[in-house]
């Protein structure tokens, strides 16, 4: 895991270096610059050592015969195997790792070595022959890749934002478009950014630069639908092998690695495959909560079942407490999330990765994308139960949703935790399928959305709405029902969202974060199932539920979806309200322009009374204004005036932040 930068099509001295320097927590132990002045192009490269930890494998690296320099980030699971192919062609390698096999073969095979590649990775190759250069990130979008053309012709590129803002002609302005997108689903779709002019190389796809001019093809694709006959008896005898083979390729490594074990059934799964191959030894991390906290959020209690896993498997559980006080540390992993991802669930995400760390495990596994992979979100379920209101007339489905919209949606306890779900599917149910999918993915409804802009950005919007660029995938990947909701998720949802704080979030403790159930040959075994085989009769991962049953402790298989993350609706109505007042301060709301203060007083009334549930929009609100503050009104490329706190408390503990 590393950090690669970098750019083509005119020469600025000595900006490789500024951009590693940007980035330089993605790679603690060590980093490089090649540069070729006269061909404008130059590559960085900052490194977190994992495989071969000797200087052997360190980058840029050039070809044996010069011609090619690659820039790379990730790990390559397959890459003893093909190792073997290249060195029974009489190459001889000077490294251990995956990097020199990964530039042998590219130079051996050019393009069509990708199709080769099971891992997760982002590359630059530059062909100084040629002088083109390629960037390519892998089948799921695991390791993030933004590129930008910051003056005409000039290709610019990085695996985090703010490397790129060290560009001095890169212009940071917002783009509202993802700034509404943000409000509504924490994330963004397609491949914008809050930036304005810059983009993520989307999943699957290869950018290639030649004389200023760039093209994108996908050198990858999930195949949904693909195996419409496939016998589900002999699907489960292969997820029991395969599963396991995938959790033990993802286990390579020249430093420990450990889990992130919610208790859940995806990362339990992970945490006793990964024991068969080292034993008692493995490690794993957890996070928890004061349960008086609960009352409102009520998700369901991951602890007891993450202490359940580690004792049946006679593991330690290393445990780290969330608290409000934790808000604390947003600034922070907004500096390192680069966009305004308001999921509080990276806060926990961090803290476990930084737990990690100083207990020595620079890698950990992680349970994301079974749900996507194997429809396990509530909202599937959702859509299942309303399907047969969907068939009423539509004046009908009108007086439900109103109906939905008198229920009360911010009460604490588990009588208002009902209620929440019953309106959040009624208010939206005169809506067609897709936008009402749509609805149960967002955070908050769209037009409460839209109450809260300013008169400026609704003008800037025109008519567009934050399901727009969603929607439209949808109708165009013409799939049926629930396959094309997996494809929504999988696509959009799992890398703009979930791969993406999981990355970044990691790499701001220096955790190399590996999720074992994306494995490439994992999801092209699933993805071209029959959807009922992963969703059937109102219950989600069918498919995965039933082939880990041999293994995994019932209680684990049978319990509720716990989302992980933290009650955030307990600390924004009871521990955050001066840091509410502070960032939505009218006078800092007017002069930001974007929202509309009184919309914004308003919704939080509301939901102080317990009227309507719009906790997470107000945490979007927060998270703009502080990404806000940290790239448009400062350069982020400038440490010195960065929001990014030299350390933190938490539990009477004093806590330094990467920098």
């Amino acid at each position: 895991m590393c950090g690669i930068a970098g750019f083509v099509g005119g020469f600025v001295r000595d900006l490789a270096t500024r951009m590693n320097e940007a980035q330089a927590h993605r790679g603690p132990d060590g980093q490089g610059v090649f540069e070729d002045p006269d061909a404008g192009v130059a590559l960085g490269h900052v490194r977190l050592s994992i495989l071969d930890l000797s200087d052997a494998a360190a980058q840029p690296m050039i070809s044996r015969n010069g011609r090619f320099v690659l820039s790379y980030n990730g790990e390559i699971y397959n890459f003893e195997e093909l190792r073997r192919d290249i060195e029974a062609d009489g190459v001889r390698f000077r490294s251990t790792g995956d990097t020199e096999v990964l530039l042998a073969g590219l130079e051996r095979d050019g393009e069509a070595f990708i199709d080769r590649l099971n891992g997760m990775f982002a590359f630059a190759l530059w062909d100084r022959h040629h002088r083109t250069l390629r960037l390519a990130v892998d089948h799921l979008g695991i390791k993030p890749l933004y590129y930008a053309e910051p003056v005409p012709g000039t290709l610019l590129f990085a695996s985090e934002i703010k490397a790129m803002c060290a560009h001095p002609d890169l212009a940071r302005e917002p783009d509202f478009i993802a700034i509404q997108e943000h409000l509504a689903f924490c994330h963004t779709s397609g491949d914008r950014t809050a930036l304005r002019g810059v983009r993520r190389l989307r999943p699957g796809c290869l950018l290639t630069w030649k004389d200023g001019r760039t093209r994108i093809r996908r050198h990858w694709q999930p195949g949904f639908g693909a195996d419409p006959d496939a016998d589900r008896d002999d699907v489960i005898r292969w997820l029991r092998d395969e599963i396991p083979a995938a959790v033990g390729r993802q286990m390579v490594s020249d430093v420990p690695v450990g889990a992130s074990l919610s208790g859940g059934l995806d990362s339990s799964i992970i945490a006793i495959d990964a024991t068969t191959h080292v034993g008692r030894s493995f490690r794993v991390y957890t996070i928890t909560y004061p349960q008086d906290q609960n009352r409102f959020d009520r998700q369901p209690e991951d602890t007891p079942y993450a202490r359940e896993i580690a004792s049946h498997l006679g593991l330690t559980l290393e445990e780290i407490e969330i608290r409000p006080e934790v808000a604390s540390l947003w600034p922070m992993l907004i500096h390192h999330l680069d966009e305004p991802i308001a999921d509080p669930a990276a806060i926990a995400c961090y803290l476990i990765a930084r737990l990690a760390r100083e207990d020595g495990t620079p890698v950990l596994l992680s349970g994301q994308g079974a749900d996507e992979l194997f429809a396990g979100y509530p909202r599937y379920w959702a859509m299942s139960a309303a399907a047969p209101l969907g068939h009423l007339p539509a004046w009908t489905r009108r007086i439900l949703a109103a109906g939905g919209r008198l229920l009360p949606g911010a009460k604490e306890g588990a009588g208002g935790a009902f209620l929440r779900r019953v309106r959040r599917v009624l208010t939206e149910i005169a809506r067609g399928p897709d936008e009402r999918f749509l609805a149960l993915c967002a955070g908050a409804p769209e037009r409460e959305i839209r109450r809260i802009l300013s008169p400026e950005t609704r003008a800037a919007l025109g008519d567009r709405g934050p399901f727009e660029t969603c929607r439209d995938q949808m109708s165009e990947c013409g799939l049926p029902a629930v396959d094309r909701y997996l494809e929504r998720d999988l696509t959009v949802y799992l890398p703009n969202h979930n791969l993406l704080y999981t990355d970044k979030c990691g790499m701001a403790a220096g955790i190399e974060a590996r999720v074992p159930l994306l494995d490439r040959a994992l999801v092209e075994g699933i993805v071209g199932l029959p959807a009922e085989f992963k969703f059937a009769h109102g219950t989600t991962k069918v498919l995965l539920r039933e082939a880990v049953r041999d293994r995994v402790p019932e209680a684990i298989i049978a319990r509720p979806k716990a989302g992980f993350g933290a009650p955030y609706r307990h600390w924004l109505r009871h521990d955050l309200q001066e840091m509410w007042d502070d960032l939505t301060a009218e006078s800092l709301v007017r002069s930001r322009g974007w929202f509309d203060p009184e919309a914004l007083r308003e919704a939080r009334r509301r939901s102080q009374q317990g009227r309507v549930d719009l906790y997470l929009l107000q945490w979007a609100v927060l998270t703009i204004e502080l990404w806000a503050q940290q790239f448009l009104d400062r350069d982020p490329a400038a440490p010195s005036t960065s929001l990014v706190p030299e350390a933190v408390e938490l539990d009477g503990a004093r806590i330094p932040t990467p920098r």
